[in-house]
């Protein structure tokens, strides 16, 4: 079964608030960016908890780091090839494709496809999706998509 998550395309804006829908067009987490000199977004769940958040570090090239349900989830780096790649290190994931034009897919250790991102036309206006089968893939995909955020904004 695949799921999709649906960030609505003015979310793409380092300060305020908005909100990240399912399927239904329900509200399942509220995206928060705080004004800091580290760029640091704060993911809450629709309970209000805190279950995640990505920052960006001091490093030679983008590199952020990520942190899930109050625990380190290593860092997201930016690799320097051919073509644009990420890292998510300690899931051992790979995002490739257009950053700027939002059509990327990630894939885990073994070359598999976990998912993807992608703009499509719902409800009449631009959205950002975030196509993923496994649910628990869930939140790293949309850090995954927060990691694009940061690297192609320069709010």
């Amino acid at each position: 079964m695949n799921h999709t998550l649906y960030i609505e395309q003015k979310w793409l804006s380092m300060w305020g608030r908005f909100e990240v829908e399912n399927e239904a067009g329900q509200a399942v987490y509220t995206v928060e960016g705080e004004p800091s000199f580290t760029r640091r977004l704060v993911i809450y769940n629709n309970a209000n908890i805190q279950v995640g958040q990505i920052r960006s570090l001091f490093s030679f090239g983008p590199k952020f780091e990520v942190e899930m349900n109050g625990q380190s989830m290593g860092t997201i780096d930016y690799r320097f090839a051919f073509h644009p790649a990420l890292d998510f290190d300690k899931l051992g994931w790979r995002v490739e494709g257009n950053f700027t034009g939002w059509d990327f897919q990630v894939y885990d250790q073994n070359n598999l496809e976990i998912g993807s991102v992608c703009r499509e036309l719902w409800h009449l206006t631009d959205f950002y999706a975030i196509h993923y089968q496994n649910p628990k893939n869930e939140l790293p995909m949309l850090l995954i998509a927060l990691a694009v955020d940061l690297l192609t904004t320069k709010n």
